[in-house]
This record gives C-alpha cells, sequence and structure tokens, in this order.
C-alpha cells in the first residue's frame, strides 16, 4: 500500500513539474505568436478599434497614405467619468463631444476632410466590436485594415476573421504598446504580454465578456 501511495505521489510530482515546464515554455514562445503586424494593404474601410486613442491616429496616417477612403470608428460603451476626470473639467480641461474632437483633431493632422463614419451602440469587448462591425456591413464583404496596438493584435485578428470569415482583413498596429519578443526583460512588455495572453486564451476557450454582462 505504501509503495503505491508512493508512486500515486511521484506521478502527481512528475505532472506538476511537466506541466510547469511546458507553462514557462508557452509563455517563452508566447512574444513571437503574439507578434503580428500585416503589412498594410488598400481597402475599403481603415478601422482603428476602441480602447486608446493612438489606434485614431494611426488610422489616419493611413488614410492620408490613401490605403482606403474612408475612416470607421468604433462606438463602444462610454462609461460615466471619474471623479479626477470631472476635477480635471472644473479645472479648465477641455471636455470635447467626439465631434468637436474630430473638428480639432483632423486639420491638426492634414485630414480635415477625411471620410468618417461609425459602428457600434456601447460595445465593451473586442468580439462584440466584430459583432457590431458585421451588423454594420449589413452581408457585403469589403477589405478592411484593423489598426490596433501591438499586444492586441493577435487576439483581434482571430477574432475579426472568425466574425467575418468572408472579409479581407488585414491588422497593423501603432508604434505604442510594443513589446520584445523576449518580453520578460522588460518590465512594459512582461505587464502587456501576460495580460493579453490570458485575455487570448480566455477567448479561445469560448470566454467573451458582453454588455449584457454590466448592471443596469
Amino acid at each position: 500500500m505504501g509503495k503505491f501511495i508512493r508512486f500515486i505521489l511521484q506521478t502527481i510530482g512528475a505532472l506538476t513539474i511537466l506541466g510547469a515546464l511546458m507553462g514557462m515554455g508557452i509563455l517563452v514562445f508566447a512574444g513571437y505568436w503574439m507578434n503580428v503586424n500585416d503589412t498594410p494593404t488598400k481597402a475599403d474601410y481603415i478601422i482603428p478599434l476602441a480602447g486608446d486613442g493612438h489606434r485614431t491616429l494611426k488610422a489616419i496616417e493611413l488614410y492620408r497614405e490613401g490605403y482606403a477612403p474612408t475612416i470607421l470608428l468604433s462606438n463602444a460603451k462610454k462609461y460615466p467619468p471619474k471623479p479626477l476626470k470631472k476635477l480635471h473639467w472644473k479645472m479648465g480641461y477641455p471636455n470635447y463631444t467626439r465631434e468637436e474632437y474630430y473638428d480639432l483633431l483632423l486639420p491638426l493632422l492634414g485630414a480635415e476632410k477625411a471620410n468618417i463614419a461609425s459602428f457600434g451602440n456601447g460595445h465593451i469587448s473586442t468580439v462584440e466590436e466584430a459583432e457590431a462591425l458585421r451588423f454594420f456591413l449589413n452581408g457585403t464583404t469589403p477589405k478592411l485594415l484593423i489598426v490596433t496596438s501591438p499586444y492586441h493584435a493577435r487576439r483581434a485578428k482571430m477574432i475579426f476573421e472568425e466574425i467575418l470569415p468572408e472579409c479581407e482583413i488585414a491588422v497593423t498596429v501603432t508604434n505604442i504598446g510594443a513589446f520584445e519578443t523576449q518580453w520578460w526583460k522588460d518590465q512594459i512588455s512582461a505587464q502587456n504580454l501576460i495580460m493579453e495572453f490570458a485575455k487570448t486564451m480566455h477567448y479561445m476557450l469560448g470566454g467573451v465578456f458582453r454588455s449584457t454582462d454590466l448592471p443596469a
């Protein structure tokens, strides 16, 4: 009986070590696997995904270079302002509407005549964002040039290709948010990659965050 218990414990220990080694190997490789940056190609829409304003700046740059005639903005959920934001407004910080913001931003970037459209209504995740775009496209299959942050590109490409399989999709990234393939040597790279790798695994296992999950 003692030998059997010892064998079970040794087996569990060996499997634990093997699992840890496999997990470490996957994380080491993740820096290469997560690195997606398609060469921009001519498209019907340039789509900066919600979540980081630098994506919009990159989209405008691509528009000026002639990659697509229209920038398609994502109407993600707008959360109530936090107390610090309200204090900033009292201090005189600008509180622009989206229309006012783009009226000021586009001329600064030499794109005052840019054709801007939008899609969606309060989505909170990349899956909902892709679904909102599918609804907007209404069965058409345009070429899409999606702009996102480097750490988000792998998951974004997976999601949009799954939800819009008939569309030709390229995913290009901003210069902000880049990570090293040897991510463990850089603090910011490590933070970005580990968080996004967890989100990617969550998606691959069937997990999706939806606006219906939020309290009314």
